[in-house]
């Protein structure tokens, strides 16, 4: 028997493969633009990505910013004269139509569906987050969709979660599982706000939060011994 009565999911990097999309996405917006698609230029994409990402949940920079600064500061850095607001548009509609998932996602969610309630709480873009969604039929398997840029608030801000709760039904703090790679975002944000949280973490990575997850699992399968086992 399943104790919670809902397991939340963080979408990138935890149930799609947003690594394997973006570095498409953003080599085909580049190569549209004449600029060669060299080896090491996603790597230099992602950093300045994730550095824009951290940045926004510490509240430094808001949503709007974020979409095209990271951009301007890729451009800056490997020296591409490009206009980072329509690049990154393009590459928004690209990334938008690339719905790869993480290994186990599918069997995974197959699995849950009909013994638990399903919500899917992201911190993405909508003009990534639906289309994707909607183009292998996700946005009817969950119950409840929670996209930061829909309301105003991102993880791991408690205002977020609030808005979750509400959107959810308000049910026991401990009845609530969310599932994330985010130590930051869903973690440290689940915990504070009482739900209990299960770290994806395929990679392996040392855990650097206090209170840490009350679970971890490295491949999404180990989830339904976890869930049947808790």
């Amino acid at each position: 028997m399943i104790k919670y009565t809902w397991v939340l999911f963080d979408a990138d990097h935890t149930l799609f493969d947003f690594d394997k999309a973006s570095e498409e996405a953003l080599g085909e917006v580049l190569s549209e633009h004449g600029s060669a698609w060299e080896k090491g230029m996603y790597a230099d994409y992602k950093r300045i990505n994730v550095q824009c990402w951290n940045e926004h949940e510490e509240g430094k920079i808001d949503r709007d910013t974020l979409v095209y600064e990271r951009f301007k500061r890729y451009f800056d850095f490997r020296q591409l004269d490009l206009d980072p607001v329509a690049t990154q548009q393009k590459y928004l509609r690209r990334l938008g139509s690339k719905p790869y998932l993480m290994p186990g996602a599918e069997e995974v969610l197959s699995f849950l569906k009909g013994h638990v309630r399903l919500g899917y709480i992201t911190n993405g873009l909508t003009e990534v987050q639906r289309p994707r969604m909607e183009m292998i039929g996700w946005h009817k398997a969950f119950d409840v969709i929670v996209i930061a840029g829909e309301i105003g608030h991102s993880k791991p801000h408690d205002a977020y979660f609030r808005h979750v709760h509400r959107e959810i039904g308000s049910p026991e703090h401990d009845k609530v599982l969310v599932v994330g790679d985010s130590l930051t975002a869903d973690i440290r944000g689940a915990s504070a706000f009482g739900y209990k949280s299960c770290w994806y973490n395929p990679k392996k990575a040392p855990c650097n939060v206090d209170p840490g997850p009350d679970y971890t699992i490295a491949h999404l399968s180990e989830i339904k011994k976890l869930l049947t086992n808790a």
